[in-house]
């Protein structure tokens, strides 16, 4: 009896022995699933097999935007609130369409492609509001207009009947100031030119000519108009040209007569100095001057006060010099960019890889540098392209020596510049500002920020306020001044505190 008893409980044992290891394996198989899914794997129902996981990571503006995978809405806890960006993690290698959206925003979206173990990174995606607030100055036939690379201060050219008047205008304080007034001269008519801002902000370099059509003047002003230089009047000098600040001492500048080049003190008019004789053109970096002497097309480096031994820093001349009206645009001893009034386009390049001298196109109207000095754009009538002169590990990644169209219309593009992120270009065209980001990947993301009512409107973003200067004709058919925060506004303390400015909702 006792034996049968004890048989009857240890084939009871059996099952609950079965369940308990049972229950183990269940566990340690769902435990490495979910451990797996955690670390990124996939369970491929086609293959049967676990596949590593591949990522999306993005940076938007504005932050707050919703995230799409083929539809499908990602969770907003994939934001990472360290560096304001998102990361959808553990995605299934393949081809998906992704899509980011905001209330009040134009839609961005392209077509990509996720693979094991790596993240997919678009770190500059920009949405532009379907309206903005817009800030109307009273300038009234205003026609070219300056900012201060320094101060949040802008310098703008207005033509009333014979009357040639410059004034300043503080965008912050809507204070407005009268500098200079002439009824014999207006504004020049060489596209090349602007107002020249002191390195302080305090005085500005006008160029003017003659109402009669006569040679080119400077005029060199204090900003409150009290004190005003007549260049042509106190150097006699004749045919002058490229005036310009010298960057390190507020009272001292550069101009030529000719083809000659001089570095004059203000404060002290006799101290004048020739720097290079018989050149194009010359630029200045913040640290030297530059020169391009004539007739070899050889670019020269001195200091500012051209008391050093000039520096030869090319040893080959642009292939093209029957037209020699060379403008030199440099960003440093190692890139320089060269562009003459025939619209040949150069560049001198020391790169990481290699040092070269090379024509990029032999219609270009205009062109531009990154901060960074990585890549430039340039442009015509009708196509804008980029140019990389550094290698960018980034995502997209682009090779040093890489060119790159951009976009091409059929009608008249005009205004193009980088934005504050060197990602995306701004221009004008067809009465619209717009603007496109230069990524590749699947498609280029073009946005319409304004809708204008000509097509002779100027256009400026600047960085330092983060507003986006633009002109537009206003009633009476005179050009008048307006602007909007661009993309948007970006610090707590501006959504706080908003400009007191008059408004209008303008898309």
């Amino acid at each position: 009896m006792h034996a049968t008893i004890l048989s009857i409980m240890e084939h009871s044992e059996i099952p609950k022995t079965i369940f308990f290891w049972t229950l183990v394996v269940l566990f340690w198989l769902t435990a490495g699933i979910i451990i797996g899914y955690a670390f990124g794997y996939r369970y491929n129902f086609s293959n049967g097999i676990f596949v590593y996981g591949g990522s999306v990571t993005l940076k938007t503006t504005p932050q707050e935007v919703n995230v799409y995978l083929n539809g499908v809405l990602m969770p907003s806890k994939s934001f990472n609130r360290l560096n304001n960006s998102y990361h959808i993690g553990g995605i299934k290698p393949g081809n998906y369409l992704l899509e980011v959206k905001a209330p009040n925003y134009q839609s961005w979206s392209k077509k990509i492609s996720v693979h094991s173990g790596i993240s997919t990174e678009f770190w500059n995606i920009v949405l532009t509001q379907n309206s903005y607030a817009r800030e109307d100055y009273e300038s009234p036939g205003i026609e070219k207009f300056f900012i201060s690379p320094r101060k949040n201060l802008a310098a703008f050219s207005q033509q009333i009947e014979n009357d040639f008047f410059v004034k300043i205008f503080n965008p912050g304080t809507l204070e407005m100031t009268q500098a200079f007034d002439a009824n014999d001269y207006k504004f020049t008519n060489d596209d090349k030119e602007n107002i020249e801002w002191s390195p302080q902000a305090h005085r500005i370099i006008i160029p003017a000519i003659k109402n009669d059509g006569g040679e080119k003047n400077y005029f060199i002003v204090t900003l409150d108009g009290l004190e005003t230089v007549n260049l042509k009047e106190l150097t006699g000098a004749n045919n002058l040209s490229h005036a310009r600040w010298d960057p390190k001492n507020k009272d001292v500048m550069f101009y030529m007569s000719d083809n000659d080049l001089y570095h004059i003190d203000l404060s002290n008019p006799e101290d004048k100095k020739m720097v290079a004789s018989n050149i194009a053109s010359y630029d200045l970096s913040p640290k030297a001057l530059f020169y391009f002497q004539l007739p070899e097309g050889i670019v020269y480096k001195t200091s500012f006060d051209a008391t050093d031994t000039p520096l030869q820093i090319t040893t080959s001349a642009p292939q093209n010099m029957g037209d020699n009206s060379y403008q030199i645009i440099v960003y440093d001893d190692d890139r320089i960019v060269f562009l003459n009034k025939s619209h040949d386009l150069f560049i001198y390049n020391k790169g990481e890889e290699d040092t070269y001298f090379r024509e990029l196109s032999n219609n270009v109207f205009g062109t531009q540098f990154s901060d960074d000095g990585k890549k430039m754009l340039f442009w015509n009538d009708h196509e804008i392209m980029a140019y990389f002169v550094r290698k960018w590990e980034v995502q997209p990644t682009r090779n040093e020596n890489e060119l790159m169209p951009i976009t091409k219309f059929s009608d008249t593009i005009e205004n193009v510049q980088w934005t504050r992120d060197y990602e995306h270009a701004l221009f004008t065209n067809d009465n619209k500002i717009k603007m496109i980001e230069i990524d590749n990947r699947d498609h280029r993301n073009m946005m319409d920020v304004l809708t204008l009512n000509d097509s002779s409107s100027l256009l400026v973003n600047n960085f330092t306020d983060s507003k986006l200067y633009y002109t537009e004709k206003n009633d009476q058919g005179l050009n008048s001044l307006h602007a909007i925060y661009f993309p948007e506004r970006t610090t707590f303390f501006q959504s706080l505190f908003p400009t007191g400015t008059n408004t209008a909702a303008q898309n």
